[in-house]
């Protein structure tokens, strides 16, 4: 029962200028480049061209990289497939594979996030964290999927997520709210009270109050919540790795953020205030 963070992305241009991410087929309009763009529209995707073709999208990184877990956002096709990890040193002359996972076909409760399949998510995204590989080129590989079907990605995430190895090693502390959140929407009230509403989304939002037990893990924490997420990007957050099934992507509002200290604790805290990123309408 420990959190995750998952703000890094390998494919992002933000992140990482050297990077070109690369499908093995791109539809036009459709480039490999929109699974790291961090727009979550299901009409935001890459696409390969050839039906019922095995397909890829690689990750050539300016240097080695380690890496631990994988996201597909919502919008994928492809639930019941069993897709792999690569990775190599030598652009792929020899390659390594990383996890073979057969993605579920729906969320399931207790879904865990390093189980062997990973966990889908109650909006439908998957997530499977691995042990950590350092390479310098990544492959996710997808299979042929059948009779006039092309494979299409609307958001990949591949990247070191940021997780205690123990409960000792950073504290949640209270109160925390995982599913708390707000009703958006538009509503108007009528001179007798009575309200209407049109469309409505439950947006989930909060702040994790976060405490460091050490001087040793401020840089980590530093980086991906500071500089990563501080910055605007796209972060995908666990509460409790063992129901991954919950877990939600987020953005940092504008209101101030930062790692501080305060008299009682002697090492860097933090409130981290977060709003779930482009929530899915009911």
């Amino acid at each position: 029962m420990l959190p995750a963070f998952l703000v890094e992305n390998f494919g992002s241009i933000v992140q990482f200028p050297g990077v070109t991410i690369a499908g093995s087929e791109e539809l036009t309009g459709h480039e490999a480049y929109h699974v790291a763009n961090g727009r979550r529209d299901g009409g935001d995707y890459w696409s390969s061209i050839t039906p019922n073709n095995p397909a890829s999208l690689t990750w050539p990184l300016d240097r080695t990289r380690g890496a631990d877990m994988l996201v597909l956002d919502r919008g994928h096709n492809l639930a019941g497939a069993t897709v792999s990890l690569l990775c190599s040193n030598d652009n792929f002359t020899t390659l390594e594979t990383v996890f073979t996972a057969t993605i579920p076909l729906t969320s399931l409760p207790g879904g865990t996030l390093d189980g062997a399949n990973g966990a889908v998510t109650e909006d439908g995204a998957w997530l499977k964290r691995f042990p950590l590989r350092a390479a310098r080129y990544w492959r996710f590989s997808i299979p042929a999927l059948g009779s006039g079907i092309v494979a299409q990605v609307v958001g990949c995430w591949l990247g070191k997520s940021f997780y205690p190895s123990s409960q000792s090693d950073w504290l949640f502390t209270v109160p925390t709210s995982p599913d708390g959140g707000t009703l958006q929407g538009l509503e108007a009230t009528s001179e007798a009270g009575w309200v209407g509403r049109g469309l409505q989304t439950d947006r989930r939002e909060g702040t994790i109050p976060l405490k460091l037990v050490s001087h040793f893990s401020y840089d980590l924490a530093r980086y991906h919540l500071q500089a990563l997420f501080g910055y605007g990007r796209p972060m995908w957050i666990v509460f409790d790795d063992n129901m991954a099934e919950r877990a939600f992507c987020a953005l940092r509002p504008q209101p101030q953020f930062g790692f501080r200290r305060e008299q009682g604790w002697a090492y860097p805290l933090a409130m981290i205030p977060y709003q779930e990123h482009e929530a899915l309408r009911a």
